[in-house]
């Protein structure tokens, strides 16, 4: 039996560290229940991050501010920040962050950049605060929204990018941050159900929405 395939405490204990461990999506569990795997949790969060950033040109067109596209595409970062180790969730997050620029337009790695830094915040949180409740999950959305919006307004402005007043932009900026942390349950509902999907289907059933 391969070892991305092994339940807990299955061929571990003597060999203890597959790729998976050193790739950080494999985990030890307490209570001696041997690894747990989160590769699933890391391939729910590509999937629901790609079909935000194809989804933002159409569905997602009305969360545009001014030069700004904005998207709940920082949901899937916290969430990853928070629930995924660090590499991982900074290679997803550079990747998501990537196709975001190619889809806004130049200049080019202003919203990656601003997500790597949402990221970083997020991991450094993590050491002190769980989102389990949905209270907690809208108001981590909320500042991070404001957070990644202020970075990318804050760079076209030094650009000289932006055309609208600064004021006004604040404001918009505000009320999309607000909007995202009113829905962020929705979509960390979304990202959840995906990751317990994969799991089922996955051969390491169980185990992946660790």
């Amino acid at each position: 039996m391969s070892r991305w395939n092994e339940g807990p405490g299955e061929g571990h204990q003597g060999e203890g560290r597959d790729w998976t461990a050193a790739a950080g999506l494999a985990v030890e569990s307490g209570g001696g229940r041997g690894v747990v795997l989160r590769w699933p949790r890391a391939l729910a969060t590509l999937i629901m991050g790609y079909v935000i950033v194809a989804l933002s040109p159409t569905l997602f067109d009305w969360w545009s501010v001014g030069p700004l596209q904005l998207q709940p595409l920082v949901v899937v970062v916290v969430s990853a920040g928070f629930r995924l180790p660090l590499w991982p969730a900074a290679a997803l997050t550079l990747f998501l962050g990537y196709l975001t620029d190619l889809c806004s337009g130049p200049p080019l790695g202003m919203q990656m950049t601003s997500y790597v830094v949402v990221l970083c915040a997020c991991a450094v949180a993590e050491r002190k605060l769980d989102i389990s409740s949905w209270a907690l999950q809208m108001l981590a959305v909320g500042l991070m929204s404001l957070l990644q919006q202020a970075l990318v307004l804050t760079g076209m402005a030094l650009m000289h990018e932006v055309g609208d007043p600064l004021v006004e932009l604040a404001a918009m900026t505000v009320g999309h941050a607000l909007l995202c942390a009113l829905t962020a349950p929705l979509f960390f509902a979304a990202l959840e159900g995906l990751v317990r999907l994969i799991s089922r289907v996955s051969p390491s059933s169980g185990k992946g929405g660790q």
